[in-house]
């Protein structure tokens, strides 16, 4: 399948704790495969949607964290340090179709691309046979900002991601529908920023300065427009501008609720969509659920 560029394609959410985090995921009705590990030392588990994914990461082997260095950046660093401080996201990957293309396209729009990273991985085919990924990164590092940095994420054999078998998720869930970051005071700094990216004209809702991407919007707004939106959530934390929510899309968001009260997990119900309020036990961040493609949000 072929995608229109710089859509939403993942967000990082680094944990402290992978396997606990994984176990909470899989809980709420998600599929995935397991653990696997970058060569740049985090170790990582993915949720696999069509053209979409949702990865949550760790530090696996703090020996390989210098790896893959891009013009001074350091994937498992920035990690590592902004993991330190605080769970949630630290990083955003943007789909690409073609990352050379669009690094020149971004770079005549006036957004710094850092530097380039390749890597590949051996994988089993679900057939049994070997065969070997291909990716291509351009690294957006944001200095004012960077827990709110971007890659252009070049998947060269998305045939061995996407598993069918593992996209059927029996929560309902088929992708992610937006990302909202709280930025307080620079939420005019950021959305500029962001539509220049993406080469769009923020659009004011309220509080809220929405920008669409090929695929999914982002929301940027303050503490008072976030809680619009998701409520009040009690151990939110969000000392810098970051990504602080993410929405997924499904039609079945009281599955969900079903499977968030099993686990004794935080959640209510806004504005018609299911908001899990508990970003202790999600890795930092607020998830919320519903039919967004219906409700033209």
């Amino acid at each position: 399948m072929s995608l229109p560029s710089l859509g939403l394609d993942h967000a990082l959410v680094c944990v402290r704790d992978l396997p606990k985090a994984r176990e909470t995921y899989m809980a709420l009705g998600f599929l995935s495969r397991g653990l696997s590990q970058h060569p740049w030392g985090t170790s990582t588990m993915v949720l696999i949607f069509s053209g979409q994914l949702f990865e949550v990461v760790s530090i696996g082997d703090p020996a390989l964290l210098d790896g893959h260095e891009a013009n001074g950046f350091r994937f498992g660093r920035h990690v590592e340090a902004y993991l330190a401080e605080r769970e949630g996201v630290c990083l955003t990957a943007l789909n690409s179709q073609d990352a050379v293309a669009d690094a020149a396209g971004l770079r005549a729009r006036g957004i710094a691309v850092t530097g380039t990273v390749h890597f590949s991985r051996d994988v089993t085919r679900q057939d049994g046979a070997p065969d070997r990924t291909k990716t291509q990164l351009e690294i957006l590092a944001n200095a004012d900002h960077p827990r709110l940095s971007l890659f252009a994420c070049q998947q060269f054999r998305r045939d061995l991601i996407e598993y069918p078998d593992w996209m059927d998720h029996p929560n309902g869930v088929t992708g992610i529908a937006g990302l909202t970051i709280v930025a307080g005071e620079a939420a005019a700094d950021v959305a500029g920023w962001l539509a220049r990216v993406h080469d769009q004209v923020p659009a004011p809702q309220g509080d809220v300065l929405k920008i669409a991407t090929a695929r999914g919007s982002w929301r940027v707004t303050d503490a008072a427009g976030f809680e619009a939106l998701y409520g009040r959530a009690a151990d939110w934390a969000g000392e810098d501008p970051s990504v602080m929510a993410i929405d997924l899309q499904t039609r079945s968001p009281q599955e969900v609720a079903q499977r968030a009260g099993a686990l004794g997990l935080a959640h209510h119900w806004q504005d018609g969509f299911l908001v899990l309020s508990a970003p202790g036990r999600l890795g930092g961040v607020i998830l919320r659920f519903g039919d967004f493609e219906g409700a033209g949000s």
